[in-house]
């Protein structure tokens, strides 16, 4: 064996989890799929496809250079470097919906579309309910097939949801534009019916329009409950005419918002399009100013798309849910709103922890061969810490490479610790972990098996040829023996029908 801990270099990662930014843009050359790890490549896909016909295997095209190889000489054992990662947000995951939309009209999602993180946040990796007031870290490890390379799997998770909640200030910004005319309008009626679904009695409703002019609908409508007649009213007189004019429906809505807004509330705006929106400086500024945290809560914004994906624009609803630190997610029907809007309300709108961040101390020979979230940096001030739902984990996946199989120490310890805030208080919290390499291998490794069933089928998605199709199918079906697992067994059928899948 060799040394013990405190005689050898280690790497320590810190991890900025985030629970609120939004999907990348369907076809943004600036928003691609590689847009924040250091070489461009955002789930770690290291060939690139050229060739669709089914059975074809992806080629590497020449002008691409093989990575340099990892060795241990020349690693110092005395220092490491820092890395600070990010999966992006918990509550963003607006790219497999539409993903889903797109094939079932038998289109493949275009490459910049898919994001794998959102992949993990939509398709739920269950892990127990941390304590109250509590994070719950849970570190996972499992060998590939290439000696010296593991994957590995942390598991941040909060607690359940408080089943008596705050009272809340909703403020609905709608687009009723011509383009929201049919099925937009039909998912947005669905999505204010389901959030609703949830309102109690004392909780306040504001409602403004927006199209070429803005209309307050509802301005300080205290409800009595979730069926309340003057909120449905107003849903049901909703109607689709003239343009868009996005920038003067948000100050309206803010305005409103800050009228009603209550220290003591959960205060949101929810923004409902079909994307067909732009978002100039002004309203950029506007939403972030409201959004970021003070002595108070934010006013922190909720993205819903309404689709169809012909002419859908993820840009925007990106762009406002960055700056307003909320939710982003997609409908591709009247059902998935109520799936998602009332069965997950807390995770689409609530806050657990607060500037949650992750620090992971890696044993010295370890390095990152693939990262599955956001993006990591050397630079901390690149990364910034947010927030984490109730009733959710922010998955972090990679697969890290060994510089030589013969050094790995089963005995050598893998330490994570989370950081945050209490989300009223404000009041500082920590909890860490440590567990041996050997440890880590010898555990159950549930979660990771389907976080990376999911990471296959997202991959897949991404090069979208048979054969990657096939392999992704294999390993979905291979973790959900016996169909056991309602969300598996949908992915599996989503790859059968993908127009680039071949038996």
């Amino acid at each position: 064996m060799r040394g013990g801990w405190s005689n050898r270099c280690v790497w320590t990662l810190r991890v900025a989890m985030a629970v609120s930014v939004g999907l990348t843009a369907c076809g943004d050359p600036d928003e691609g799929d590689g847009a924040g790890s250091p070489d461009g490549n955002d789930g770690g896909t290291t060939y690139t496809t050229t060739d669709n016909a089914p059975g074809s295997r992806p080629l590497r095209l020449p002008d691409e250079q093989p990575a340099e190889a990892f060795i241990c000489a020349g690693l110092d054992e005395e220092s490491a470097p820092l890395l600070y990662l990010s999966s992006d947000d918990a509550n963003s995951m607006g790219s497999p919906v539409l993903s889903r939309e797109l094939i079932h009209l038998g289109a493949a999602p275009s490459s910049p579309l898919i994001r794998t993180y959102e992949f993990l946040n939509y398709y739920r990796v269950a892990y127990e309910a941390a304590p109250q007031g509590r994070l719950r870290v849970v570190p996972q490890m499992q060998e590939a097939e290439e000696p010296g390379l593991y994957h590995l799997q942390i598991g941040v998770r909060s607690q359940d949801p408080d089943p008596v909640r705050r009272p809340m200030t909703l403020t609905f910004v709608l687009d009723t534009s011509g383009s929201m005319r049919g099925s937009p309008m039909e998912r947005q009626k669905a999505a204010i019916e389901a959030l609703s679904a949830s309102l109690t009695e004392g909780d306040i409703v504001n409602m403004v329009t927006w199209n070429s002019t803005n209309a307050v609908v509802l301005s300080g409508h205290m409800v009595n409950g979730p069926d309340d007649p003057g909120l449905q009213a107003a849903v049901n007189a909703l109607s689709a005419r003239g343009g868009t004019n996005l920038e003067s429906g948000l100050a309206f809505g803010y305005q409103l918002a800050l009228q009603h807004y209550g220290p003591d509330r959960l205060n949101r705006v929810i923004l409902i399009s079909d994307g067909g929106v732009n978002v100039g400086t002004t309203s950029a500024e506007l939403i972030a100013t409201h959004a970021k945290d003070g002595d108070q809560e934010g006013i922190y914004l909720v993205g819903i798309g309404t689709g169809p994906p012909s002419g859908y624009f993820n840009t925007p609803m990106n762009i406002v849910t960055d700056k307003g630190r909320g939710a982003y997610v997609y409908l591709d029907s009247v059902e998935e709103a109520w799936d998602v809007l009332r069965d997950r309300f807390d995770e689409v709108m609530d806050v657990a922890a607060r500037s949650v961040q992750v620090e992971l101390t890696l044993p010295w020979y370890f390095r990152i061969e693939r990262f599955y979230g956001e993006e990591y940096s050397e630079d901390a001030t690149e990364i910034e810490p947010q927030h984490l739902a109730p009733g959710v984990a922010m998955v972090f996946n990679q697969v890290v490479r060994a510089c030589d199989p013969e050094v790995v120490d089963l005995q050598d310890p893998v330490r994570v610790t989370a950081r945050w805030e209490s989300p009223l208080t404000y009041e500082q919290r920590e909890t860490t972990v440590e567990v041996s390499v050997g440890e880590l291998l010898a555990a159950d490794t549930t979660q990771l098996v389907k976080g990376r069933a999911i990471i296959a089928y997202a991959e897949a998605l991404k090069e979208g040829n048979n054969w990657a199709l096939k392999e992704a199918y294999a390993q979905v079906m291979a973790a959900n023996p016996g169909g056991a697992d309602p969300e598996l067994s949908e992915i599996a059928q989503i790859i059968q029908i993908h127009p680039g899948y071949w038996p």
